[in-house]
C-alpha cells in the first residue's frame, strides 16, 4: 500500500484526470515572490521620486509664513484669514482622513468600538499636555501674583462680608496690592532665565492681555502640540505610500495628492509658528522637522515592502493606533485651539465683512482636504 501511495503521489503522475504535484504550492510562492520584487523595481524610482515632491511641497507652502512678516500679526487681515483656513485644513484633515481610517483598521481588531477610544485618547492626553506644558512654561513672577491675588480677594470677601463696607484699611490694602503687582511685573522683566515663550511677558503684561484670545504661551503649546499629532499623522501615510508597490499610476497620483495635502498642513503650521515668539530658527527647525517626516515614512516604507504585510492584525493595530490618538489630537487642535480662538475675538462679530472672510477661509479649508480625500 506504502508502494502504491508512493506512486500516485509521484510527480506529474495522473489519476481520475488530476495531475498531482507536490511542487506547484513551492513554485506558486516563488513565483509570487519574484512578481512581488519585480514589482517593487518597477515602482521605486516613483516612489523615491515622491520623497522629494512631498519634502517640496511641504517646505514651498511652510516657508512663506515664517520668511514674511506679515504673518507674525496676528491682527492683520490675511494672516487672520489663514488661521481660519488652517482651522478648515486641520479639522478636516482629522475628520476625514485620519480618524474613519482609524476606525476601520481597529473595530476590525474586535467588536469593542477601540477606534474611539484610540480617539478620545489622543484628545484626553493632549489636554493633558497642553495644560501642563502653559502651566510649566508660565513666569513664576505671574503664578505669584495670582496667589496673592486669589488671597486678597478671599480675604477681601471674608471681611467685607462680616464687617460691612470697605473703610480706610481696605483702600490701603487695595494699594499694597497693586504695588505688589508692578514689583511682579519688573520681576518678571528682569529674570534672565525665563522661557523664551515668556520673555516678553511679564503679570501686568499678563492682565493686561487677558482680553486678548491668543496668548505668547498658549500660542507656544499650540505650536509644539500640533507638531506632534502632524508628525505622527505624517509618518504613517509615508509608510503606507512606500510600501505600495502594484501601480505607477496610483503612486503619481497619491504623490501629487501628498505633496498638496503635506503643503496645506504645513501651510496650518506655519501659520501658528509665526505668531510664537520662538527664534526664528527655531521655528525653521520645526518646520523641516514635520516637511521631513513623511519622506522618512516613504524611506522606511521602502526599506520594509519586500516583507511588509499591511493586511497583518499588527500592522493595523499599530497604523489604526497612531491614526486614531493623532486624529484625536489635530480634532482638539483645530477645534479648540485654531477655530475656537479665532472666531471668539470680540472684532468678528462687529465687523461683517471680517466675519464673512473668517466663514469663506474655514469653508476654503475644509472643502481642499475633502476633495484631496478622493485620492490620499
Amino acid at each position: 500500500m506504502a508502494v502504491v501511495l508512493r506512486h500516485l503521489l509521484a510527480p506529474g503522475h495522473s489519476h481520475g484526470g488530476f495531475e498531482v504535484d507536490v511542487h506547484d504550492g513551492h513554485e506558486a510562492e516563488v513565483h509570487g515572490a519574484e512578481e512581488h520584487v519585480e514589482a517593487a523595481e518597477y515602482t521605486l524610482d516613483l516612489r523615491i521620486a515622491a520623497v522629494f515632491v512631498i519634502l517640496a511641497g511641504a517646505l514651498l507652502f511652510g516657508l512663506p509664513t515664517l520668511l514674511f512678516k506679515q504673518f507674525q500679526n496676528p491682527d492683520a487681515l490675511v494672516p487672520r484669514l489663514l488661521r481660519g483656513f488652517a482651522g478648515g485644513v486641520i479639522v478636516a484633515l482629522a475628520l476625514v482622513h485620519i480618524i474613519p481610517s482609524a476606525i476601520g483598521e481597529l473595530n476590525s481588531l474586535m467588536a469593542f468600538p477601540v477606534g474611539g477610544c484610540a480617539i478620545l485618547f489622543g484628545i484626553v492626553a493632549l489636554v493633558l499636555i497642553d495644560n501642563t506644558m502653559a502651566a510649566m512654561m508660565l513666569p513664576p513672577a505671574y503664578k505669584q501674583h495670582m496667589h496673592d491675588n486669589a488671597a486678597s480677594n478671599k480675604a477681601a470677601h471674608q471681611h467685607h462680608h462680616h464687617s460691612g463696607p470697605a473703610g480706610p484699611s481696605d483702600v490701603a490694602r487695595h494699594a499694597a496690592a497693586e504695588q505688589r503687582d508692578v514689583e511682579a511685573a519688573a520681576a518678571a522683566q528682569s529674570a534672565g532665565h525665563v522661557h523664551q515663550c515668556m520673555r516678553n511677558l511679564s503679570a501686568s503684561s499678563w492682565l493686561a492681555s487677558s482680553a486678548k484670545p491668543v496668548s505668547n504661551v498658549r500660542q507656544c503649546v499650540t505650536a509644539y502640540s500640533m507638531e506632534l499629532g502632524c508628525i505622527f499623522h505624517s509618518v504613517i501615510i509615508g509608510v503606507g505610500l512606500g510600501v505600495l508597490t502594484e501601480s505607477r499610476s496610483l503612486i503619481v497620483t497619491l504623490m501629487i495628492a501628498l505633496a498638496v495635502h503635506q503643503g496645506l498642513e504645513a501651510l496650518a503650521l506655519g501659520s501658528v509658528l509665526a505668531l510664537t515668539s520662538f527664534p526664528f530658527i527655531k521655528k525653521m527647525a520645526m518646520l523641516v522637522l514635520y516637511s521631513i517626516t513623511t519622506p522618512i515614512g516613504i524611506a522606511v516604507g521602502i526599506a520594509v515592502s519586500s516583507s511588509y504585510d499591511p493586511s497583518s492584525v499588527t500592522s493595523r493595530a499599530v497604523q489604526g493606533t497612531l491614526n486614531g490618538v493623532s486624529g484625536g489630537m489635530l480634532l482638539y487642535i483645530g477645534m479648540f485651539q485654531l477655530i475656537a480662538e479665532e472666531f471668539s475675538r470680540g472684532d468678528i462679530l462687529v465687523h461683517t465683512r471680517l466675519r464673512l472672510g473668517m466663514y469663506a477661509a474655514l469653508c476654503l479649508g475644509a472643502a481642499s482636504m475633502c476633495i484631496l480625500g478622493i485620492w490620499a
